[in-house]
């Protein structure tokens, strides 16, 4: 159950701290104070949607916590799957901050918790049922779901669903290889001409950077050898030589030195000279010898470096030019071996949507059953508020496609749609069709009865206006119904109407006020005198006269008699 909530700088509530009970609780107030941010606020706890938008003007963020506690056994198994678990009293609290620039932290216990793990647990802490829910039960696409929620069929759709998605995969395996089949020859012919186109060119893994490098080399080697060449031209060339002049120096210089011994350190400088230059060209000689022999010629390389590039601008590099080879020779086995695979897939998908059948059949077979339990179960209800002649059923078809064979969707095969005769002599008829809005507030609220009674996991149950269109005696009567909820469960009513607030076992008032430029809401528990007069402000508007007070009081001892 809920046992406490705060409410921080959301919309015009500034600062809310409120305890809540067990049994009854109602929430009133004019129109306009506030008494949706009290579902909006709990709403942000169960992980829906944020919007800066909750943010009151003029601050930096909106705060939100609530405690949970007093969880049955089997609450705690369920929520023991997301690895919540209460605290040393039992409780688990829940937080959520929500800033201007849509930042978020949620935590359960002070320990930070993802928006997936609070919508996997907002079933099992409060059940909400707002002003909209009368309009989805307008739309017959929801009656599946609210028949397949009273007969408790989760785990039972969870197996159709996963098969139903096993047998579109199957089902488009099939069309992909009838495609195949049909365009055989043509893929063929390309898939060979592709293959051949690759194969050709001879790709070795690592060849193309290797080609680069060798380019690289071979660019070079050219420079290099031409320098050399000349290099050993100037050195021992023709007359010029340099090589041939500096040896006859050493022997013009060796016949003077035997006159002119003052030339002798000259000769022996030139001896010196032309030894070291002999060297020189010795070297290279060598170096140009070894460029001379070098393996790939500059045209072979930038040939083969232009066979390869002209493929990969087709495929991309030489890695995606080598995968898609394998892919290219993938494709044609697999035509190749197209029609036992057709076969294959053809028993494969017989055979799922046997299963498939199987298993909506057990649906439908379970939707027929309760359907009966819930339509007794609703009329029943609809009758002790003042529909004494109420017919409900829900109408269970087979759907069927366009060449009258089974059509399955997510929910099995079958159409579900409530029907209604809310008047003696009249037909049944879709439920759109024929429902006033007061009459659509208590079917919503009988169907709801239903599936809360069909169901544990929840003991927390808010409804947002779920009195609209109704008044009198229906009201009074929709009050003793929602009381007789409380004692199973804590249930929560926002309403306009004094017959259901007299009916609380705790009454809340939510009052706005404004304080100099700013409006304030909040939320405060009621004293039997501040109930009387809340319950006669709802009962005579604007002027509360004794008579009116009067009224109050006699409705609100009335009801402590049910």
């Amino acid at each position: 159950m809920l046992i406490n909530l705060h409410i921080e700088n959301i919309a015009v509530i500034e600062k809310s701290d409120v305890e809540f009970y067990d049994g009854f609780n109602v929430l009133t107030g004019q129109t306009g104070a506030g008494k949706s941010i009290i579902i909006d606020s709990i709403n942000l706890l169960l992980g829906n949607k944020s919007s800066k938008n909750l943010i009151r003007t003029g601050c930096d963020y909106a705060f939100v916590s609530a405690v949970f506690g007093d969880f049955n056994k089997k609450q705690l198994n369920l929520l023991s799957l997301s690895d919540v678990i209460p605290d040393d009293d039992g409780n688990i609290i829940i937080s959520r901050k929500v800033t201007k620039d849509s930042r978020n932290t949620s935590k359960i216990n002070g320990i930070s918790v993802t928006l997936n793990t609070l919508k996997d647990i907002a079933p099992i802490l409060v059940n909400i049922h707002g002003q909209h829910d009368g309009s989805k039960i307008l739309d017959k696409a929801t009656h599946i779901d609210f028949l397949d929620e009273f007969c408790k069929n989760d785990l039972l759709l969870d197996q159709y669903r996963n098969q139903y998605e096993n047998v579109k995969i199957i089902r488009k395996n099939i069309e992909r290889l009838n495609e195949l089949a049909l365009r055989k020859s043509e893929l063929e012919q390309i898939l060979k001409h592709k293959i051949d186109q690759i194969e050709s060119v001879d790709i070795k893994a690592g060849e193309y950077e290797k080609l680069l490098n060798a380019s690289k080399i071979a660019q070079s080697s050219a420079l290099i050898i031409s320098s050399l060449n000349l290099s050993e031209n100037l050195l021992n060339g023709d007359e010029n030589g340099i090589l041939e002049n500096i040896t006859a120096l050493e022997s013009v210089l060796a016949t003077l030195c035997e006159v002119m011994p003052e030339l002798k350190e000259s000769y022996e400088s030139v001896k010196r000279i032309k030894l070291e230059l002999d060297d020189v060209y010795d070297f290279l000689s060598k170096k140009a010898s070894n460029y001379d022999g070098f393996e790939l010629s500059p045209d072979f390389i930038e040939q083969r470096i232009y066979q390869l590039e002209a493929l990969f601008k087709k495929y991309g590099d030489e890695q995606k030019t080598l995968a898609a080879l394998s892919e290219f020779k993938s494709e044609l086995s697999s035509i190749e071996d197209n029609e036992l695979e057709l076969q294959q897939a053809t028993k494969q998908y017989q055979a799922a949507l046997k299963q498939l059948d199987e298993t909506a059949l057990k649906l439908s077979d379970i939707r027929k059953e309760k359907s009966k339990v819930l339509s007794e179960n609703i009329c029943l209800q609809l009758k002790e508020l003042d529909m004494p002649s109420v017919k409900f059923d829900v109408l269970i078809e087979k759907s069927l496609n366009t060449r009258g064979g089974t059509k399955y969707s997510l929910n099995g095969f079958d159409t579900v749609e409530f029907l209604i005769s809310a008047n003696a002599g009249q037909e049944l008829r879709p439920l759109s069709k024929i429902a006033s809005g007061g009459e659509m507030s208590r079917i919503m609220l009988c169907l709801k009865t239903a599936l809360g009674k069909s169901s544990s996991e929840c003991n927390t149950v808010i409804y947002d206006e779920i009195d609209s269109g109704v008044s009198g005696s229906t009201a009074q009567k929709i009050g003793y119904k929602l009381k007789e909820n409380a004692k199973t469960k804590q249930v929560f009513c926002i309403t306009h109407l004094a017959q259901i607030a007299a009916m609380a076992d705790k009454h809340y008032q939510v009052e706005k006020q404004t304080v100099g430029d700013n409006t304030l809401s909040s939320i405060k528990l009621l004293d039997s005198e501040q109930r009387k007069l809340e319950v006669a402000r709802i009962m005579g508007g604007v002027e509360i006269t004794d008579k009116i007070l009067k009224s109050a009081e006699e409705l609100i001892n009335n009801s402590k008699i049910c």
